[in-house]
């Protein structure tokens, strides 16, 4: 390796000053274009030291990578990659200090360089952010007789800090950029005080604006917003103004070819000591699809609610005027029974039977039905319940079935439910009704009612009986109107019970779900509103 010349001649050492200054001023003059700063200093780095080329390269895993390339680098173009092992640049990532290389002492180090025919080698290990990020080096044909003075080396470790910087710089924006082209979001920086409004790529692609623009007055942002939002914008942002919250609000934007869009606005502030906002930056996002898949929703929601409406409505007349003729069918069968049964035959008497049951069976429908098309209109007074006296007055209704069957109906009703209590009512005597009809004959019924709160301060109201049960892939399908997993012989009803207990579960925002097996009885668990502890 050669040694450092010791002695700088007057001329040289200005010669390394006015390098310096010049490498400065390229670094300040390129700006936020980080790539043109780093050609810039390493081909005037190239000039000065007079070495055919100069490399930036990143390594990693052993591989350089060539970035940028300066003076003639034969077929070594940027994209290039190399291995290190044992060549120069290895030298240099191991060193604190740069690396300098000449024939005839570097001979063997030197041959592994991917250019054949190089006497001279000097790197440094490149820094970007506080990591290393690869190296920079000069090369030539010729020798350097003596290597380099330290001033030479103090211009080219000054110039390898300033690529170093612009480097760092160059990642923090492809970092950015990348960000901003994830997020699909447009950002936005307004200096309050100038009135005026930088935008980036995205916000103006977003507006249909040229992307050249980057930014326009306040005023004539404001201009695009839609008119029927101009007073949400103004308030959103007097709010912004007067109150510590962040900005933050939704609206159209009127765009140059004619459309309008949807966007979020999001931002914050940097406040003067007065408290008022001098300097606001954010985000905005492009929500037209949000926007229209919502309204296309809302309206299909609403066609559905008075199409709903509308089946709700003919039920409720037609279950209402069905039930006169019927009451008259009823009425006159029971008469015929009465008077004339005696004077019919054994045929007759069976017609006329099955003519009553029908029309019991079809007025008990007629009379779910009502209650089920009610439901869901009538007026709720939600309040607090004693449930424990709600279930003592229903279970009243059934004291004659249980007692004839030997069956017993017990409960554990800590607190109160905040419900509706007409619906509450029809709910546990459904269910409960539910219960004492599918009892399992072979033993003793026993129905049990409990009440807990879920994690979420919900009520959780729970009616378990030893029954007959029910197949689990049949939970759900229980209740749905009409469905009956048994024949009306084995057990009466119409369908509708179940049903009427989802329908008064989901009115109070809650939900309904069973749980059974065959032989070993039900369990029906209601999610209604928080219990008062």
């Amino acid at each position: 390796m050669a040694e450092f010349k010791a002695g700088v001649p007057a001329d040289a050492l200005a010669r390394a000053q006015a390098l310096v200054l010049a490498l400065v001023k390229d670094s300040a003059d390129a700006g936020r274009d980080h790539d043109l700063a780093v050609r810039r200093l390493l081909a005037r780095t190239v000039d000065y030291f007079g070495v055919q080329a100069g490399f930036v390269s990143e390594i990693f895993n052993g591989i350089a990578t060539v970035e940028t390339v300066a003076g003639e680098t034969g077929e070594i173009a940027p994209g290039a990659v190399v291995p290190i092992a044992g060549a120069p640049c290895e030298q240099s990532m191991q060193s604190d200090r740069p690396v300098v290389l000449t024939r005839p002492d570097d001979e063997a180090v030197l041959a592994r360089l991917p250019v054949d025919g190089l006497a001279t080698y000097i790197g440094a290990r490149l820094l970007a952010g506080g990591r290393v990020h690869g190296t920079v080096c000069l090369v030539s044909p010729e020798t350097r007789a003596g290597g380099c003075s330290a001033v030479e080396l103090g211009v080219f470790e000054t110039a390898v800090a300033l690529i170093g910087q612009h480097v760092a710089l160059r990642r923090a924006d492809e970092r950015y950029d990348l960000a901003m082209r994830g997020s699909n979001a447009g950002f936005w920086y307004l200096d309050v005080r100038r009135g005026e409004i930088t935008l980036s790529p995205r916000f103006l692609e977003i507006m249909g604006l040229d992307v050249a623009m980057t930014s326009i007055s306040l005023d004539n942002f404001l201009s695009y917003v839609h008119p029927d939002d101009e007073a949400a914008v103004q308030a959103a942002i007097m709010r912004h103004f007067s109150e510590p919250v962040p900005f933050d609000v939704e609206h159209r934007m009127n765009r140059p070819d004619g459309r309008s869009v949807w966007v979020h606005a999001h931002g914050d502030s940097l406040r003067g000591r007065d408290g008022r906002p001098v300097r606001l930056a954010g985000s905005a996002h492009d929500i037209t699809d949000r926007r229209a898949a919502e309204e296309m929703a809302a309206a299909h929601a609403e066609a559905l609610k008075a199409s709903n409406a509308e089946l709700e409505r003919f039920a409720y007349v037609a279950s209402h005027d069905l039930q006169e003729p019927l009451r008259k069918v009823r009425a006159f069968g029971d008469l015929l029974h009465r008077d004339y049964s005696g004077r019919l035959d054994a045929r007759g008497r069976k017609l006329l039977d099955t003519m009553i049951d029908g029309a019991g069976r079809m007025q008990k429908l007629i009379q779910d039905l009502l209650s089920y098309s009610r439901s869901a209109h009538v007026a709720m007074t939600v309040q607090p319940l004693d449930m424990d006296a709600l279930v003592l007055d229903v279970a009243s209704d059934f004291e004659l079935a249980l007692s004839e069957t030997g069956g017993s109906l017990c409960w554990d009703l800590p607190g109160r439910v905040v419900a509706d209590p007409v619906l509450t009512r029809q709910l546990l005597s459904n269910l409960i009704g539910n219960a004492v009809k599918y009892r399992d004959p072979k033993r003793p019924q026993r129905i049990e009612l409990s009440l807990v709160n879920d994690e979420a301060g919900n009520a959780v109201l729970s009616v378990r009986d030893n029954g007959i049960g029910f197949p689990p892939e049949h939970a759900a399908r229980i209740f749905e109107v009409f469905t009956r997993l048994h024949s009306r012989g084995d057990y009466p009803g119409t369908g509708v019970g179940l049903a009427l207990c989802q329908r008064i579960a989901e009115r109070h925002g809650g939900r309904i779900w069973a749980e059974g097996r065959p032989g070993e009885g039900a369990a029906f668990h209601v999610l209604l509103p928080a219990t008062e502890q």
